[in-house]
């Protein structure tokens, strides 16, 4: 089937930032209005939206362009290739604000009108306190739970995530880490 040169060529291109952009939407309207999503699972359900999105976009232009069933799916992984990509940047981004302590002392350190004393900061970040902080939160989200006295792994949603972004590292830099 030949190809009609039209607007619908550009579709390729504005799948994938239109996918963004629901992706988007639906993490911020997930993770303020649904109650028990924390950030992580409200990222999960806007990327699922985006992608569901992407996979929509691309299935109208293929009835509409009428366009051969090879060239769909080159297209289509080209636009998952990039919807991946973008919604990796967009995850490191929220997780940048969320939980990074140097993001977060310097955001107290601007709220703080008279500023914040060395001891107070370290008051607030003991590597004691935040390391109970982490396994709390990791104890209530199922990801490790807690037997016989010692901590295993759960159904973590993280480690899924952790293995899709190794993956997409190995595609985009050819290796497992930027530090290899």
């Amino acid at each position: 089937m030949a190809e009609n040169p039209s607007i619908l060529h550009f579709v390729h291109v504005i799948g994938p930032i239109l996918g963004l952009l629901i992706n988007a939407i639906s993490q911020v309207l997930v993770c303020r209005y649904a109650s028990g999503f924390g950030l992580l699972k409200s990222v999960f359900v806007g990327f699922v939206c985006g992608l569901i999105t992407v996979f929509a976009i691309e299935a109208v232009n293929y009835f509409a362009a009428a366009v051969s069933i090879s060239h769909l799916l080159g297209q289509l992984c080209l636009c998952m290739i990039t919807y991946g990509a973008l919604s990796y940047c967009y995850f490191n981004f929220v997780n940048l604000g969320e939980t990074a302590r140097r993001i977060r002392i310097l955001r107290e350190l601007y709220d703080s009108k008279s500023g914040l004393s060395k001891e107070d900061i370290l008051s607030r970040y003991s590597a004691k306190e935040i390391i109970e902080k982490r396994i709390g939160r990791l104890l209530s989200n199922g990801q490790i739970v807690l037997k016989e006295g010692k901590y295993v792994g759960g159904n973590s949603t993280v480690l899924l995530m952790n293995k899709a972004m190794i993956l997409m590292k190995l595609v985009v830099l050819g290796k497992r880490s930027e530090f290899d």
